[in-house]
């Protein structure tokens, strides 16, 4: 029987056979990986103690495979806008930004954290969004009690919007609850933007919201998801629909729930209007 290989103990050794496990690849951003992996790997703290014990528990194949996970989409894994963490990869809203602009250059992003004083307002029709954030000090500290995301590209403009209240439920959700504690702010915005690429563009971020989630108990968020998917699926209806009466049908029969979220009322109203001129 042959003996399972055992996690790296050493820097000097996970950065060789990280770079060997990666021969072929692209050798910089190979060796920026490799040299990462290796600071995570011997940082210690004021004590003396390893910062990121877990480290010592990766191989080089496995660090290797995330790594190709991460360049499969076309991103690289450059330790500051995906980062690794012991549940595995962790990606912010850059790296999500970097995303979208793969699949769509044109795109235009304006995501942001609303504090309590601040004023939000927003319109959508004929599928156009129309919005407005007045800060009540653009240097205050006051609590978050929401936050929004708006994209435009060729396949339309999108407004997505998260209360308080649900973005609580994604930290507690988190694995590694040190980076909400850390970049709670940061977190938000990226919790939003990855929630509009769930509703929206599903079929560009399936497989880079797949490895995100490995940092997350999805047995917390089962029904958010499940939500999520839900809600997906009516904006698309919605937005497949053809004439008035269709639409209105189609909105009637949703489940009460639908009917209240107000994603698939914005994307009800954006359609009726735009029919509404045909």
């Amino acid at each position: 029987m042959t003996e399972p290989k055992k996690a790296a103990t050493t820097a000097t050794t996970l950065q060789a056979q990280i770079t060997a496990a990666l021969n072929g690849e692209n050798s910089v951003n190979v060796e920026r990986f490799a040299a990462y992996c290796q600071r995570l790997l011997v940082d210690k703290d004021k004590e003396g103690k390893l910062k990121n014990p877990w480290m010592q528990q990766k191989t080089a194949e496995t660090l290797a495979a995330l790594f190709k996970r991460v360049q499969a989409e076309g991103l690289v894994f450059d330790g500051k806008h995906i980062t690794l963490q012991s549940t595995g990869v962790q990606l912010d809203y850059v790296a999500y930004k970097n995303k979208m602009l793969l699949a769509y250059p044109e795109t235009t992003f304006d995501l942001n954290v609303v504090r309590e004083g601040d004023t939000f307002e927003f319109e959508q029709g004929n599928g156009k969004v129309t919005y407005s954030h007045k800060l009540a000090n653009a240097f205050g500290d006051k609590e978050i009690i929401g936050a929004y995301c708006v994209l435009r590209n060729s396949r339309g403009e999108f407004l997505t919007t998260l209360s308080r209240k649900d973005i609580d439920k994604h930290r507690a959700a988190a694995k590694t609850k040190n980076v909400w504690d850390t970049w709670f702010t940061e977190m938000a915005m990226k919790t939003v933007l990855k929630k509009a690429t769930k509703y929206h563009f599903d079929d560009v971020f399936e497989a880079l919201n797949e490895v995100d989630n490995e940092g997350i108990d999805l047995t917390q968020v089962v029904n958010d998801e499940k939500e999520a998917e839900a809600v997906a699926e009516a904006i698309k209806n919605i937005e497949a629909t053809a004439d008035l009466k269709t639409l209105q049908d189609l909105f009637l029969g949703f489940p009460r729930q639908l009917v209240a979220n107000g994603d698939v009322f914005e994307a009800y109203n954006a359609k009726k209007s735009a029919l509404s001129r045909v």
